[in-house]
């Protein structure tokens, strides 16, 4: 079989393209690859490495001993990451420095903060997608190119299907924060051991899904109280485990009835006959709606179910060359809140190659607006206008953190192509 830039495309739609599991119909014609639509999110362990922001601005976090949670993160970050695998730790500003021993404990020392310009996105390069990557930052990047850094995790991470968490911790500061207003001014900020002041730096935990999530759990159970956490996760998946044929009940069909001359060996990919080619094929199932946790919610009202029909053609699956007429739906199913009905529609002659094995792939996508951030993102952003002072500057929030997790909910979706359901179908016709 010979695999081109067409399995390029389908990579997009429906998640990873193996070869495995391959089976060939009775007259011998080429063998069906089984089309994987998210990535399992299985755990394992892994080696964590921490990448500490050592910039100038991250020196207030050490100053107020009350309440303070950032000066033991190093001892908490090595805990959990060895529970997980084994754990290292690296210094960053404008480069990237390995430490030595115990030199991460240093982190809550004043002294330890000399680096005057912050690149994370010489951390992204850095980081080994084999291993779970944490960065500890107050997400400021030097002449704010948050952009660079967003395209830079989307090509690395999220185009592979592996996921980035963002956990926010609010703890007490009182230093200078740089680049403020149009005219980058530098102010004082002291929060005092007020937590309705107490300024947020953040932790990027990028890797595998099931490691990231691992971790999240971890960190979660290891610091049940204190400061205010808030978490998010952005991947591919946008539930715990994906609505598709190999969990959802097919309730009704039309023309169309089960069969298994090619083999296929993924139960999320279903194989089908057809009855009549000029009569209308009509396909329902149902499923029920709930948000993966710590992950983006989905306004179901903004989602776009869409169909890509493809034949296999000389070894190679190809656009099918039809406009044909399928159209894929999705509504609210009775009166419990989350449940959703799916219904698939198309004429075979209009939207299937005679004599070829086709794949229908249908999927609700959760569109541009679709993917909904948590409420606590808004809550602790900072716009950056003209005009600000030290006297009306809120430095218990993050300026343009809005932008900066927007332009990673943009990624995700451009990259890892997430679907709230599907239905994939198998057709000789």
């Amino acid at each position: 079989m010979r695999w081109t830039s067409y399995i390029g495309v389908l990579f997009l739609l429906a998640g990873v393209v193996c070869v495995s599991g391959c089976g060939s119909d009775e007259s011998g014609d080429a063998a069906i690859p089984s089309f994987f639509v998210q990535q399992e999110a299985s755990s394992e362990k892994t080696d964590v490495d921490v990448y500490w922001d050592a910039t100038y601005s991250m020196q207030g976090y050490t100053t107020i001993p009350e309440g303070n949670v950032y000066r033991n993160l190093p001892d908490g970050l090595e805990d959990v990451g060895n529970s997980m695998g084994n754990t290292k730790f690296f210094r960053f500003g404008e480069q990237v420095q390995p430490l030595e021993g115990r030199e991460h404990r240093h982190f809550s020392e004043v002294g330890f903060y000399d680096e005057t310009i912050t690149a994370i996105h010489t951390v992204v390069d850095t980081a080994d997608t084999n291993h779970l990557s944490i960065i500890v930052t107050d997400l400021f990047e030097s002449d704010a190119d948050w952009s660079n850094v967003a395209k830079k995790i989307k090509d690395k991470y999220f185009a592979s299907h592996l996921a980035v968490a963002v956990i926010g911790i609010k703890n007490p500061f009182n230093g200078d924060i740089f680049d403020v207003g149009v005219d980058n001014a530098k102010f004082n900020y002291n929060s005092g051991n007020n937590p309705e002041r107490y300024r947020p730096f953040y932790m990027l935990i990028m890797g595998h899904e099931g490691q990231v999530r691992e971790f999240l759990q971890r960190w979660k159970d290891k610091n049940p109280g204190g400061n205010e956490m808030q978490y998010m996760l952005l991947s591919g998946n946008l539930m715990e485990k994906a609505p598709d044929l190999s969990n959802m009940e097919i309730q009704d069909s039309k023309n169309i009835f089960a069969d298994e001359k090619l083999n296929v060996t993924d139960k999320r990919v279903k194989e089908f006959g057809i009855n009549d080619g000029d009569e209308s094929v009509e396909l329902k199932t149902a499923f029920h709606y709930q948000p993966l946790p710590n992950g983006c919610s989905v306004d179901i009202s903004k989602s776009k179910p869409v169909v890509h029909v493809y034949s296999l053609q000389d070894g190679e699956w190809k656009d099918s060359g039809k406009d044909g007429d399928a159209v894929f739906n999705i509504q609210e199913n009775g009166s419990q809140t989350g449940d959703y009905q799916l219904s698939l529609k198309f004429t075979p002659d209009k939207t299937l190659n005679k004599d070829q094995i086709n794949l229908v792939y249908a999927a609700v996508e959760p569109g541009y607006n679709g993917l909904v951030l948590p409420a606590w993102v808004k809550q602790w952003n900072m716009d950056n206008p003209a005009g600000v002072t030290p006297e009306n500057f809120d430095g218990s929030k993050t300026i343009n953190f809005m932008h900066l997790v927007e332009s990673l909910k943009d990624s995700v979706l451009d990259a890892a192509k997430p679907a709230l359901a599907n239905m994939t179908l198998l057709i000789k016709y």
